[in-house]
């Protein structure tokens, strides 16, 4: 098992999508919450997971662009 206090938001996004897949495979849930954890849930879930920042993300939260490239740490 693992501690989710001390997870990424990728890492923390990645294991909830594979239980909310796991529980629409092992329950019998209502189908239209199915639909929401299909529709909704899980593509939020892997849009977090493989979200990467943009140049204009890393130009914009540091003057200098990315400090472990430019060593402006």
């Amino acid at each position: 098992m693992y501690n989710i206090h001390s997870l990424s938001e990728y890492e923390l996004a990645h294991h909830a999508a594979q239980r909310f897949k796991r529980l629409l495979i092992t329950q019998n849930i209502p189908s239209d919450i199915a639909e929401k954890i299909e529709d909704e849930i899980l593509p939020a879930l892997e849009y977090i997971e493989n979200w990467e920042p943009s140049d204009a993300d890393i130009i914009s939260n540091n003057s200098c662009g990315t400090p472990w490239h430019d060593g402006c740490l």
